[in-house]
């Protein structure tokens, strides 16, 4: 999930979109003449220049959403306060926080970059079987801790994925009980905030 999507509910930028757009024409009051010389702070301009109170944000978070290294890191958010970026998070390394903030300072209208709020460290969801950054490894460490009750490993199929933090589990298992002792496992799992089985059939 990109960066727009992830904060804004933006499926996609429009095909115009731009991290530096030129301010749109204000639009006039109904019925009083166009002001002249009315301009759009740079701040408040969105992806196509119109008038945008979250604008900044939505540019920088579309600048992200552009480059490769900044694949959409779930624990980060996107701010504004004025003309000030404002990021919040953990990032898993520190390469990683520099460059979200260098190119967050270079997009147009931000005057500053407020990273306070940014650490280094990794997501609990995120924590891998040998304490790596894993997208998956949630999952990953969900599927280590199942394998250690047979009962459980003997029932397969059945997958284990995840959202975020959310355990998802899909397909077919021999009985309730054996359900329930896999959200049991799973919930027990650091990371894990709920685990969701209604794509599980019992039988």
């Amino acid at each position: 999930m990109g960066w727009l999507k992830r904060l804004f509910g933006m499926e996609k930028p429009p095909a115009q979109a731009s991290a530096s757009p030129a301010p749109a024409a204000p639009a006039s009051t109904p019925g009083a003449a166009p002001t002249t010389g009315e301009t759009i702070a740079p701040e408040r301009r969105g992806l196509t220049g119109e008038y945008d109170e979250s604008g900044l944000a939505k540019r920088v978070a579309f600048t992200f959403d552009q480059d490769a290294e900044l694949t959409d890191i779930p624990s980060v958010d996107v701010l504004q306060t004025g003309s000030t970026v404002v990021l919040r998070g953990l990032v898993p390394n520190q390469t990683l926080l520099s460059k979200l903030i260098t190119v967050a300072g270079a997009v147009t209208g931000a005057t500053q970059v407020d990273s306070s709020g940014l650490a280094v460290g990794i997501p609990p969801e995120r924590v891998g079987l040998t304490g790596e950054y894993d997208e998956n490894g949630l999952a990953k460490r969900v599927v280590q801790a199942l394998q250690q009750d047979a009962s459980v490993s003997s029932a397969a199929p059945f997958d284990i994925s995840q959202t975020l933090s959310t355990v998802v589990v899909r397909g077919k298992v021999p009985s309730q009980d054996i359900l329930d002792k896999i959200v049991a496992i799973a919930k027990r799992v650091s990371g894990t905030t709920a685990v969701k089985t209604d794509e599980v059939s019992i039988g």
